[in-house]
């Protein structure tokens, strides 16, 4: 009798805090900075915030932030990915190939492929705590730097168009 009411007190409970916490705005994107380097590379840092259960499970390692961010740059880029760093609230890693180069009549153009976080949106789809995430994925700044020191700039999207610039 008295396991009964104990389960039934913690199940209560449990079924409290389910209702309480629902579906939350949880992660964030605050800024991406792709600085594209004159072989084509780039490095690419991205800010973001994490609630505090997501920076748990983070912690906890549910899953393993480098290898699944590998995985979804790679899938996204074609190219392959090293990941500098992966930390509650930043990551920063190098994508070989980013940009296209071209040379014409003595003038090098570079290219950039468009960048599009609905990807990180359906990989979130996966994991079993994905209905409790209501994720922002539209990055507060984005910016793309080019090797002569040109910046565009984008705010509040969810997409970076593809870009192209004449270096001198």
């Amino acid at each position: 009798m008295k396991r009964t009411g104990t389960r039934l007190i913690m199940s209560g409970i449990l079924v409290i805090l389910m209702i309480g916490i629902g579906p939350v705005q949880a992660f964030s994107s605050d800024r991406l900075a792709v600085d594209l380097l004159d072989d084509g590379d780039a490095y690419i840092a991205f800010e973001y915030t994490l609630n505090m259960a997501e920076q748990v499970a983070v912690y906890l390692k549910i899953a393993d932030p480098n290898a699944e961010l590998k995985k979804a740059l790679e899938d996204m880029f074609h190219h392959p990915v090293m990941v500098d760093e992966v930390t509650n609230n930043s990551a920063r890693f190098r994508v070989k190939a980013f940009s296209n180069i071209t040379e014409t009549n003595g003038s090098v153009v570079m290219k950039t492929p468009e960048i599009s976080f609905t990807m990180a949106e359906k990989a979130l789809q996966k994991y079993w705590f994905a209905p409790l995430v209501q994720a922002d994925y539209s990055a507060e700044i984005a910016t793309i730097t080019y090797p002569d020191g040109y910046v565009e700039e984008f705010f509040d999207t969810n997409k970076i168009p593809a870009t192209s610039r004449t270096l001198s």
